[in-house]
């Protein structure tokens, strides 16, 4: 735990050289949810988030074998290169775990990186009226990293469709609609989550989300999350979150830091 809070003691010292006009400009992050927000990072802009997860998969029969899945530290940059277009860059760091009684005890235990995923959120519409705001999203996500603990073996790619839109004075509502490549999918997966947020107050908000996948565009699994964050400052958040999936018989912790510096050049 200690490297996760000198982190974000240093991530903190650093905003202090770029503090964005807290009149105009306020972060918005797309952890902890599953859901990525329909917001770009501003222009000329850098925001960094960053933060640990637990998911945990439980023995569904005698069959089964409990596993765990532990990463840190999840950072993603994200860069404003334009008005209403961002550049992201995302990996991170894994710890594996199973109690498979076939796996030698010495073997049980994986640590590694991560696939590294590239991208970029593009804004295709501003809410107006009954329209909500829109944005696309597309990633490589390559074959790199340690082979026993990344997801993917194979050049990947994925797209997605971000909605957004504000129901009433404190709620607003937002879906993610996507397909990703997967190799041993003959179809690909599709992408699916509708996620509930409530202004708490001006520091805090709360959200509650369903999400999951259509494996092969077939069988779909469901997860159910929810969580909490905090404005330290307009471009500071903090935020914790956790969640179970059905179909998957897991269930998953998370926090986390995010900061924006806004306006570097």
């Amino acid at each position: 735990m200690k490297p996760i809070i000198i982190i974000i003691l240093l991530l903190i010292a650093l905003s202090g050289f770029s503090q964005p006009d807290e009149t105009s400009v306020s972060i918005v992050t797309d952890r902890p949810s599953f859901s990525a927000s329909s917001r770009t990072v501003p222009h000329k802009s850098l925001q960094i988030e960053a933060g640990f997860s637990m998911d945990v998969f439980n023995a569904k029969n005698s069959q089964d074998f409990k596993t765990s899945e532990q990463s840190f530290p999840t950072p993603m940059i994200r860069w404003g290169a334009f008005k209403g277009v961002e550049f992201r860059l995302f990996n991170t760091f894994l710890r594996k775990k199973t109690e498979d009684p076939t796996v030698p005890v010495e073997d049980r235990n994986s640590y590694g990186f991560g696939n590294l995923i590239v991208g970029t959120k593009i804004n295709i519409t501003k809410e107006k009226g009954v329209r909500p705001e829109i944005a696309v999203l597309s990633h490589l996500i390559f074959p790199t990293g340690h082979p026993d603990v990344r997801l993917f073996d194979e050049l990947e790619f994925d797209i997605l469709f971000s909605l957004s839109h504000r129901l009433f004075d404190k709620f607003s509502l937002g879906c993610n609609l996507g397909w990703a490549s997967v190799a041993d999918s003959k179809n690909g997966d599709g992408i699916y989550s509708l996620i509930l947020e409530y202004g708490i107050s001006d520091k805090f908000s709360a959200f509650i989300e369903g999400f999951g996948f259509l494996v092969d565009m077939n069988s779909g699994t469901f997860e159910l999350d929810g969580g909490i964050s905090y404005l330290l400052k307009p471009h500071m958040q903090f935020d914790i979150a956790g969640g179970r999936g059905f179909t998957t018989n897991s269930y998953f912790l998370s926090f986390g830091f995010s900061i924006l510096f806004a306006q570097l050049y």
